[in-house]
């Protein structure tokens, strides 16, 4: 006889799973609150030490992480201290300063980078300042990354941080020219970013970062190049310059025309590898004549976005004659990526692979090119080039091309002449438009 409590269900607490569910489980938490958790007593505790010894190196704060537990401010020190000895990289979105400020009077060694990404324009907020720079160099000694975003700073004590080597700043406000001399002059920066509403710093200012031989990467505006003093020459002569980006929304032939120029070269025996840009030209075919002078180029990347001003977000149309004349001046080239266009027809295409004995990444992603029939003349024109020693990889995600063709007894076939990737990738993809990228090489 079955009694009706063998019938009941046994009620099964949190502490009775064994470790590694618990573990899952806690890893679906906010870092705030794997802090509270942990607090609970000494085996839990114990979870997220192991979780954190392991996982947690970049660490992002909201304000919102605080609000639903209401956490005071010994509580907020008293998470940051417990973390400090696991995490490495810090980024605070939209946290209220005041908690920033609570730890004012600790050092976290460990910490090398710092990111401050705040909202200029919300009413009401405590703002970012230049004591604030004073403070980081208190609690972050060893700071050698340095992201802020949304601050009404000077830059009076960026200088001091003297173990940066990665300095962004974004619509920061309030910044004067006087200070950017010391910035350049004592720090050894590797990588500088100076972009959108730091409308106070112009071209004259930026001219001094020739005093700052070691830079490596630089991102700015394009209004910093294309005023009255022009200093692109002075940047391409840093001696261990490898990337520069500019955004570029409205100077774009003029940026370009500055730095492909055949009588500019970037000169120290250093040349220009590579080429990206994302966004909308209304004349590809000047465009395309200012690349044509890169004969040495090995890798070009045009990302289109749709013209909104269009029915329907219409994508660019390139024609065959533009295309094949570039095809015909950059026979260098081992990567082409040409995505988000519809091309007049897969004759100007086909010419890099005609043209281009190193071409070993074709990239048509979100790109109309007449179809199937595209890839199967690829194949044709591939299988007489005996001097290849190894396949095409043609990239056909999101464009016209039916991705089961990888699986057509054809393609699989010939796959030592030509490799389809099909795989899916988000529609998303954010490609930041007005943007030209350089890559030099030596």
């Amino acid at each position: 006889m079955t009694s009706a409590s063998d019938t009941e269900p046994t009620a099964v607490t949190l502490l009775q799973l064994n470790d590694d569910v618990l573990a899952l489980i806690i890893r679906q938490l906010d870092v705030y609150q794997q802090f509270e958790i942990s607090r609970l007593n000494r085996r839990l505790e114990s979870i997220v030490d192991m979780l954190w010894e392991t996982r947690v190196r970049n660490v992002v704060l909201q304000d919102e992480m605080f609000g639903r537990s209401g956490a005071n401010s010994r509580q907020f020190v008293a998470f940051i201290l417990a973390l400090a000895p696991h995490m490495q990289r810090l980024s605070c979105k939209q946290l209220d300063l005041r908690r920033l400020r609570l730890l004012s009077n600790h050092t976290l060694e460990r910490i090398h980078s710092f990111e401050w990404l705040g909202n200029v324009y919300r009413r009401g907020r405590v703002r970012f300042v230049d004591e604030d720079v004073r403070m980081l160099q208190r609690v972050f000694p060893n700071l050698k990354s340095l992201k802020l975003r949304g601050c009404q700073i000077t830059g009076k004590y960026l200088c001091d941080l003297e173990e940066l080597t990665d300095l962004r700043l974004d619509d920061c406000q309030f910044l004067e020219s006087q200070h950017f001399r010391d910035i350049f002059r004592q720090l050894r920066l590797r990588k500088f970013d100076i972009m959108e509403d730091c409308d106070e710093v112009n071209c004259c200012d930026l001219a001094d970062l020739q005093l700052c031989p070691t830079l490596e990467h630089i991102k700015i505006a394009d209004y910093h190049v294309c005023m009255e003093s022009d200093i692109t020459q002075q940047l391409l002569k840093l001696p261990h310059l490898r990337k520069l980006s500019i955004y570029s929304r409205n100077f774009v032939f003029d940026v370009l025309s500055r730095i492909v120029s055949p009588t500019s070269p970037p000169g120290d025996g250093r040349r220009i590898e590579a080429i990206s840009f994302s966004g909308v030209l209304h004349d590809y075919g000047r465009f395309f004549r200012e690349l044509g002078n890169l004969g040495h180029l090995t890798r070009l990347e045009l990302y289109s976005q749709p013209e909104e001003e269009e029915e329907g977000g219409q994508v660019q149309c390139l024609g065959d004659q533009i295309l094949r004349q570039l095809a015909s001046q950059l026979g260098g080239l081992t990567e082409l990526h040409l995505c988000g266009y519809q091309l007049e027809s897969p004759l100007g295409l086909l010419e890099f692979v005609i043209n281009c004995r190193q071409l070993r990444v074709l990239d048509i992603t979100r790109t109309f090119c007449h179809g199937e029939s595209f890839v199967w003349r690829c194949i044709a024109i591939l299988a007489k080039q005996s001097w290849r020693t190894r396949p095409l990889e043609l990239w056909i995600r999101h464009s016209d091309i039916k991705p089961e063709i990888v699986r057509s007894p054809r393609c699989m076939d010939n796959i030592r002449l030509l490799k389809v990737d099909s795989k899916q990738i988000g529609r998303n993809t954010d490609y930041t438009s007005g943007v030209l990228k350089f890559s030099f090489v030596r």
